[in-house]
């Protein structure tokens, strides 16, 4: 290695091998190595002498980019950055990239399944089942077919738009919501957020955890839902209040919450929302395949590799906050 090269460090254990990393910096001519932090306090230590950095679950707040002196990018190994102080990494001119098209047709294919799950009732029927209670399907709340139904969908990030396409064709209406969006999906339109939840029988959420969207999804939201209506989340868990839901399913107020995510992962075994008949959780899988985890390791490293190299790279959550800092706001 040279010592001219830029430094990329992966704090954590993401595979077995780190061939893919290696052979994304190589290409930039940035130097690679992995050096595992076993909690956020250990990464100074690990990533003492890097320009960059890889992380996937690990905080890293503004104390631990004070602590890197020499940092100029960190790559959040995912579509989310709510890890990272993504404020603080600006102030201090340090990129945040991540990888939000890792997952796309993975994350909409999941949130469509939790829907069509939700409507035929698959969980519960599948629970009548187990118990040896084959005729008791009126007990399950038939539901009305999905032509019949509004699908509101919140956030219209790639994810959102391949969600919204999708079901689009099984849906009798689809309506979006995105204060950023410029346009809506083939076969659905733009509402207001109020607007939105008061028409829907069905909402599935796709976007980011911020101060402003933290519990979007509370007691109030919920009392503008129509009764009965169904709540998909594939995004963040804390855009969701999960007592709120878990209260509202037992009044139906809610008809069903069919979740990839919660507010705390792994949840505790007295979580209300574990088990609940009306209810369908899976463990933060949306995004798996026997592809997407490869591909957002790829894809991350040659990010963050190709901006230490001084490359153009399109995922840096941040660029317009650096620009500023830097003061220019100029391509």
């Amino acid at each position: 290695m040279s010592a001219a090269e830029p430094r990329l460090v992966l704090v954590e254990q993401v595979a077995e091998d780190v061939e893919i990393e290696l052979r994304a910096a190589t290409a930039h001519g940035v130097a690679f190595e992995r050096r595992i932090a076993e909690t956020p306090d250990g990464i100074p230590a690990a990533a003492a002498d890097a320009e960059g950095m890889l992380v996937r679950f690990h905080e890293v707040s503004a104390e631990t980019m004070d602590a890197l002196p020499n940092l100029r990018v960190i790559g959040r190994g995912g579509v989310g950055v709510d890890n990272i102080d993504v404020a603080a990494a600006s102030r201090r001119g340090i990129a945040v990239v991540n990888v939000p098209d890792y997952c796309v047709e993975e994350v909409a294919t999941h949130a469509a399944a939790l829907i069509l799950s939700a409507n035929r009732r698959l969980a519960p029927a599948a629970a009548q089942v187990a118990a040896g209670e084959w005729s008791r399907w009126l007990e399950l709340d038939p539901p009305a077919p999905l032509s019949q139904q509004t699908l509101g969908v919140v956030g219209l990030g790639r994810i959102g738009r391949a969600t919204a396409e999708l079901m689009a064709p099984m849906m009798g209406c689809v309506v979006t919501y995105d204060p950023f969006a410029q346009d809506a999906p083939a076969g659905a339109s733009r509402v207001g957020l109020d607007e939105l939840f008061e028409r829907s029988d069905v909402v599935t959420l796709h976007c980011p955890l911020t101060e402003e969207t933290r519990h979007l999804i509370d007691a109030g939201r919920i009392a503008r839902m129509k009764p009965g209506a169904v709540l998909v989340n594939v995004s963040r868990g804390g855009l969701v209040d999960d007592d709120a839901v878990a209260a509202a399913l037992s009044t139906g107020m809610l008809g069903y919450a069919a979740l990839d995510v919660l507010e705390e992962e792994p949840p505790p075994a007295s979580h209300p929302l574990l088990g609940h008949p009306r209810a369908l959780v899976t463990n933060h899988i949306a995004w798996l395949s026997t592809a997407s985890l490869d591909r957002n390791r790829e894809l991350l490293a040659d990010r963050c590799s190709a901006y230490l190299a001084g490359e153009p790279v399109e995922t840096v959550v941040n660029r317009d906050e650096l620009r500023l800092a830097a003061g220019t706001t100029s391509d």
